[in-house]
């Protein structure tokens, strides 16, 4: 929900990403599918509000959530909706334009949604200020990171860029490079590592990486708090 990196390498796709909530939120569960305009989506269910910040389907379509848009917001309870609800929903359109043109997001805490097209080779963003949308497309062959918006300042985010692309250069290529770096990125958890720790409650709870290599789609969940790893291949 909070950090997150996708990596094209000549073809083959890594998208990997951390959670950082509170720890009494509780234990996801994980595998859980639901079928959503007649295509099956895999995901880690929050427990409390039942959505998730993670979902992949079975035609390629990764989507991931963060917290908050361009800047840190006031929380304003109560909201409309969960915005893990929203994510699932979003399954209900092909693109993310059109969900944007499409979709109420009246009463909906702000957040950045990310879709990975793996087969249509499209990486796009949807970003929600409470306000306003806006729309935005990556180029696919080239690394990117996402830093939460309400857990990190601009100069945060940028410093994690550096370390992402410091990383990216002087490491192996490789799937588990990238866990790595969202292991170890930035040294020890402190409040600002890409495996932070702020106190006792706020904390990476999870890591989650989908790959892709030649046909096969690899749905891999690490809970931190309870060490326990579960795969999905589809």
């Amino acid at each position: 929900m909070c950090t997150l990196t996708f990596r094209n390498l000549n073809g083959d796709i890594i998208i990997t990403s951390n959670r950082d909530e509170h720890v009494n939120r509780g234990i996801t569960n994980f595998p859980v599918t639901q079928v959503i305009n007649e295509q099956k989506i895999v995901f880690p269910q929050d427990p409390q509000a039942g959505g998730t910040w993670l979902a992949c389907s079975e035609t390629g379509q990764v989507r991931v959530l963060l917290n908050g848009a361009f800047a840190r917001h006031k929380h304003r309870p109560p909201y409309r909706k969960s915005r893990g609800i929203l994510l699932l929903e979003s399954y209900t359109h092909q693109t993310l334009e059109e969900f944007k043109t499409d979709y109420d997001f009246e009463n909906i805490e702000p957040f950045t949604l990310v879709h990975f097209d793996i087969h249509n080779k499209l990486v796009e963003e949807l970003r929600w200020d409470g306000r306003n949308t806006a729309h935005a497309i990556f180029d696919y062959t080239l690394p990117h990171i996402w830093s939460s918006a309400t857990l990190y300042t601009p100069e945060v985010i940028q410093q994690r860029e550096t370390w992402f692309s410091e990383w990216i250069q002087n490491k192996d290529q490789s799937a588990q490079s990238m866990l790595n770096f969202h292991h170890f990125g930035g040294g020890d958890a402190n409040e600002n590592s890409i495996t932070m720790s702020r106190g006792s409650f706020l904390k990476t709870v999870s890591i989650s990486q989908i790959t892709k290599s030649s046909d096969q789609l690899n749905f891999h969940h690490h809970i931190l708090l309870n060490d326990s790893k579960k795969s999905f291949l589809f």
